[in-house]
């Protein structure tokens, strides 16, 4: 589990307990990762359609497509409790 669960908690017994809580959430944090991946997909398939050039300032809606993704990929991060800090 990553640090920015945790990072506001006041003591050790606070951040054990929102440890333990967030673990015990696992099965719906799984399912908000598949939500979270057919959102990614339904944006990766409305960008490989080439029909998107055919719309004015295209690349604005690309440049928010990839803000779009960023930020799944962010949350994805959070929500993988098996993950451990990277530098």
């Amino acid at each position: 589990m990553i640090s920015a669960w945790t990072k506001a908690c006041r003591s050790e017994e606070e951040k054990t307990d929102l440890q333990n809580q967030i673990n015990g959430s696992k099965v719906t944090l799984r399912r908000l990762q598949e939500i979270l991946d057919e959102m990614k997909n339904d944006v990766d398939s409305v960008e490989l359609n080439e029909k998107i050039y055919d719309i004015p300032n295209w690349e604005y809606r690309q440049a928010d497509m990839n803000g779009f993704k960023r930020c799944l990929k962010k949350i994805s991060k959070l929500i993988n409790l098996d993950q451990q800090e990277t530098n």
